[in-house]
């Protein structure tokens, strides 16, 4: 009895290692297998569309393109791409990429290639319906720039901001117009300016006539006092026969003393030393002038020179005059002299030389009106003189 128990243990542990024989090596054959099943690749290649991002007018058009990429960014060989539009009211797509905007908004654009998809984004603007011009409603003069403005608007009349517009004129022999709008006239005669935008144009007549002549050159400001190293600015006011200011002329300055007062080109005016000087202003063959440091009747000046000094200063004798008498007054040893010439003459009426700083001219005879010179000659060197030139009525 004992035995046939150890037989029926014996034959149970033979089966169960049978099998986890089999058990183990069906596992082991599986492994082995060619046929097993392997985890999904996942795709890392992308779509890219250019331009990626568009602004286009409402009816232009642009052209797209798509690249399949892969992860390193290199492009990879693909098959043919699909194009879809999110909002086709918006804007179309054809099957080779071309964009129509067919209204104002926001969309997208999708590219399909294998499977993978890029987008690219578009923003409708409104065009341009119409374009007006700000202009002059007079003529302008040849020489005269003047600068003109323009508005564009939607269909709906809204203003559209950012848009630019192109000059142009019909006859550029008598006005033209630059990419800034500024027009300058030519030549007397009528022109046509043009601006466009988008395709749609507006236009203005532009009258250019020739100059009216310089009638009147004014100086300013009229102060006539200015001491020796002073500066001052003067300007030259054109005016045509009716009074309208006239611009862009060409002005030539000029002083009767330049030794004693000098000008620029531009009018700024230098008193040099001591005297009088007379500074110009032309311009086709009109003058202004104003004089500078004129001896006035019964007004003093201080004066200072250096040894051998000459200054010359102006005094208006007018008609009716009986006597005209020039001093001069100062301190210490110092000698200034003192001539004095009728109008148009270069023989001294009176010459004053006594020593020291007092001098006195006095004429009562041939006192004829215009200017006389007065002549003050640095015998030595002087300062703080004065000087005083008297008409008798």
């Amino acid at each position: 009895m004992l035995q046939l128990r150890s037989l029926r243990r014996g034959i149970v542990a033979t089966r169960l290692l049978l099998g986890a024989t089999l058990l183990v090596g069906g596992m082991t054959a599986c492994n082995d297998d060619d046929d097993a099943v392997t985890a999904p690749v996942i795709n890392t290649n992308t779509v890219s569309v250019t331009p990626r991002v568009s602004s286009l007018r409402v009816g232009q058009t642009q052209q797209l393109a798509a690249t399949l990429l892969d992860k390193t960014g290199a492009t990879v060989s693909a098959g043919a791409v699909t194009w879809t539009s999110v909002e086709p009211t918006i804007a179309t797509v054809s099957s080779t990429g071309l964009v129509t905007m067919l209204t104002a908004g926001s969309t997208a654009i999708q590219a399909t290639i294998n499977g993978v998809t890029g987008i690219a984004s578009l923003q409708g603007v409104p065009a341009v319906a119409t374009v007006s011009i700000v202009s002059l409603t007079r003529p302008v003069a040849v020489g005269e720039q003047f600068s003109l403005s323009f508005r564009t608007l939607d269909g709906s009349g809204n203003v559209l901001v950012a848009r630019s517009v192109t000059w142009s004129s019909s006859a550029a022999t008598v006005a033209t117009v630059n990419a800034d709008g500024v027009v300058a006239g030519v030549a007397p005669g009528t022109t046509v300016i043009t601006a466009t935008s988008e395709g749609r144009t507006a236009t203005v007549n532009v009258t250019v006539e020739a100059l009216a002549p310089v009638n009147t050159v004014t100086l300013s400001p009229t102060t006539q006092v200015l001491a020796t190293g002073g500066t001052q600015q003067l300007t030259a006011t054109l005016r045509d026969a009716n009074n309208n200011v006239l611009s862009n002329r060409p002005i030539v300055w000029a002083s009767t003393a330049a030794a004693t007062g000098s000008v620029s080109a531009t009018g700024l005016v230098t008193a040099l030393t001591p005297g009088t000087f007379t500074v110009s202003a032309t311009s086709e063959g009109k003058t202004g002038s104003l004089t500078f440091n004129p001896l006035l009747n019964n007004v003093a000046q201080v004066i200072a020179g250096p040894l051998n000094s000459a200054y010359v200063f102006l005094i208006d004798v007018p008609a009716g005059a009986t006597g005209i008498t020039v001093t001069t007054t100062g301190a210490g040893s110092q000698d200034p002299d003192v001539e004095v010439y009728r109008p148009g003459t270069t023989t001294a009426a009176c010459i004053a030389e006594t020593a020291g700083p007092n001098e006195t001219c006095t004429i009562t005879t041939n006192v004829v009106s215009g200017t006389w010179r007065v002549r003050v000659v640095g015998y030595t060197a002087y300062s703080a003189v004065t000087l005083r030139a008297v008409v008798t009525p």
